[in-house]
């Protein structure tokens, strides 16, 4: 008789197969729990990152504009709140969000951060999420695990002081290669020409000013106007001028510094070119407990287009601000302007200098310093 051996061989595989499954099922179920763990560490991690760094830009933004610790924190965990981890509200303690000084230590490096600065400019928050388990609790061993991050938001607020000259010369037209203007030219007792040097140094100040609207800065702009203590007795009516003023105070709205520049364009000025008495009162808007800010750079942008009258060099002048942690750039404006002695103040007040031979270049030079505002160094 012929036998029939193949079902019983089938049979026999069938088995295999279900042994085999039946032995691979466990860790095909770890390797998809693994798989599925793995992705909700990376998903809260992500998660938490938003929500830290969301918390974080909320503090540097408030105590930027307030410059008030307490306020800052509040904003911080008020959105923290609004930005749940793992299905739970992230909660941040007081001491979860520090305040400090952010800075670049070399080009291409890596910003650190600092509270033990007295100069703060960023904001840091960190937070841990909550235990949670890795594995369902039962089908292997739990394991836990409590992801943490840290954000930092720097902010460049920047309290800025124009220290303009409006000795007599600067109502020469921007063509005039004289240095002087004498009390006999029709000029000297009239509003300043529309080609006038000033009215130039207008226009790029509304420039500078154009550039600074579109920054990521918080910028506080003032204008201060030198010439010397003088009496235009030649005019109708007389006119005695100080030898330095604030045309005006440290502002956020740059229409402020625009309206300055307007009516200084419509009223009468003269006298001498006492840039010392300038710098001096530049110090003192930028250094003013009421106006200006703590959380703040602050710079100073000095121009003429002639030479000190009073034989002061203002160099020391831009060394005693430099000592009160003030910026000081310079700009020369016409090739009658002493470029030696504003390089000085320039280097003497740890800035930049600049020459403007024409009014284009003069546009050029504020764009450029209004572009730098962010951090306005060397």
């Amino acid at each position: 008789m012929r036998s029939f051996r193949g079902p019983r061989k089938e049979r026999s595989r069938r088995g295999a197969v279900l042994a085999l499954m039946a032995i691979l099922f466990p860790v095909v179920v770890f390797v998809c729990f693994l798989s599925f763990s793995v992705e909700y560490v990376l998903l809260l991690r992500a998660v938490l990152r938003v929500a830290v760094g969301s918390a974080a830009r909320a503090a540097g933004a408030t105590y930027s504009a307030t410059n008030d610790e307490n306020a800052a924190r509040t904003a911080a965990q008020e959105i923290a709140l609004l930005n749940p981890v793992g299905g739970e509200p992230l909660v941040l303690a007081n001491d979860d969000i520090e305040f400090g000084h952010s800075d670049q230590p070399s080009q291409g490096a890596r910003y650190t951060f600092s509270t033990s600065s007295s100069f703060k400019n960023a904001a840091r928050v960190s937070a841990t999420a909550e235990s949670r388990a890795l594995f369902a609790t039962g089908l292997f061993t739990s394991k836990t695990f409590s992801p943490n991050q840290s954000a930092i938001a720097t902010y460049n607020n920047v309290d800025i002081c124009l220290v303009l000259d409006r000795s007599s010369s600067m109502k020469l037209y921007t063509w005039d290669t004289g240095g002087g203007l004498s009390s006999s030219d029709p000029r000297f007792c009239q509003l300043p020409d529309p080609d006038s040097r000033w009215v130039a140094l207008e226009n790029a100040v509304n420039s500078f000013v154009d550039v600074l609207d579109n920054t990521v800065a918080t910028e506080h702009v003032a204008v201060v106007t030198y010439s010397s203590n003088y009496t235009m007795s030649s005019c109708t009516p007389a006119i005695t001028l100080p030898a330095s003023r604030i045309d005006s105070h440290l502002s956020g709205d740059l229409n402020d510094t625009r309206n300055a520049m307007a009516t200084l364009s419509s009223t009468n000025w003269g006298g001498m070119t006492e840039i010392n008495e300038g710098v001096i009162r530049g110090r003192q808007v930028l250094t003013d407990p009421a106006m200006a800010r703590a959380n703040a750079r602050k710079v100073m942008i000095v121009l003429t287009d002639g030479h000190y009258t009073n034989s002061i060099d203002p160099t020391p002048e831009a060394v005693a601000a430099a000592a009160q942690g003030i910026i000081v750039h310079s700009v020369t404006f016409g090739d009658d302007a002493n470029q030696a002695a504003m390089q000085s103040v320039a280097t003497g007040g740890g800035g930049t200098f600049h020459h403007a031979p024409d009014p284009n270049t003069l546009e050029d030079v504020f764009r450029k310093l209004a572009a730098m505002s962010v951090l306005l160094t060397n």
